[in-house]
C-alpha cells in the first residue's frame, strides 16, 4: 500500500473503486454460475445490487471529500505563497532601510557643523545626510564648532 500513498488522491480513489467493483463483479458472476447450477433466489441478487449501489455512493462521497480537501490545500498554498511574497518585500524594504541607516552613520557632528557653516539650513543638511531634521538641529546646537 506504500505505492498508493505516492499517487494523486483521485487516482488512488479510482484504483480502489475499480478493485471494489471488480470484486463485486466477480461475486455476481459467481452467483450467476451458481444460480445456473443450483438456482439462487432473486432476493440475493437484489441485495447484491443494493450493495453495489451503496458502494458506488460511498465512493462518490469519498471522491467529493477528497476534492474538497484538495481545494482547501490549494487555498492554503496560495495564501502561503502570498505571505512569502509579502515577507520578501518586507525583507527588501528592511535591507534598504539598513543601507540608509549605515549611510547616515557616515556623517559625523563635525560634518553637520561644516555644512551648517557653509550656509545650509537644517532641512537641506537632513536631505543631504539622511539624518532627521531634529537631530541636525541638536548637533548644530551641541557642536557649533564641529568638535
Amino acid at each position: 500500500m506504500l505505492w498508493c500513498a505516492s499517487l494523486d488522491p483521485t487516482k488512488t480513489l479510482l484504483i480502489i473503486q475499480f478493485v471494489v467493483q471488480a470484486i463485486l463483479l466477480g461475486v455476481i458472476i459467481f452467483f450467476v454460475v451458481a444460480d445456473r447450477k443450483k438456482g439462487i433466489s432473486p432476493s440475493a441478487l437484489d441485495d447484491l445490487k443494493e450493495l453495489i449501489g451503496q458502494t458506488r455512493q460511498l465512493s462518490d462521497n469519498f471522491s467529493n471529500q477528497i476534492k474538497t480537501e484538495v481545494e482547501i490545500v490549494k487555498g492554503a498554498m496560495t495564501e502561503l505563497d502570498d505571505k512569502i511574497r509579502e515577507a520578501k518585500l518586507l525583507m527588501e524594504g528592511l535591507e534598504k532601510a539598513s543601507v540608509n541607516v549605515k549611510e547616515v552613520r557616515k556623517y559625523t557632528p563635525s560634518d553637520v557643523a561644516k555644512l551648517h557653516k557653509g550656509g545650509f539650513d537644517p532641512v537641506d543638511i537632513s536631505r543631504i545626510t539622511g539624518i532627521p531634521v531634529g537631530e541636525i538641529q541638536l548637533m548644530v546646537k551641541m557642536y557649533p564648532e564641529g568638535h
